[in-house]
């Protein structure tokens, strides 16, 4: 029986991430800001909040209406 936690990864932001796949941040990332924002608009979720530290992304979004 394996009793050990699963690992979880170390927390990143968008450009740790990218930085560990090798590449460089695309501006055209579907999670930048100024992606992420009309996407959500569209869709009826407006961006309350967007977080993009070394060490956390965090996109925080509330439903309109």
């Amino acid at each position: 029986m394996n009793t050990q936690a699963p690992t979880v990864p170390d927390p990143s932001g968008r450009v740790e991430r990218a930085a560990r796949h090798g590449r460089p941040l695309d501006p055209d990332d579907p999670l930048a800001e100024t992606n992420l924002r009309p996407v959500l608009d569209a869709a009826g979720w407006r961006l309350a909040r967007y977080e993009d530290a070394r060490h956390h992304f965090l996109p925080r979004a509330v439903r309109v209406g």
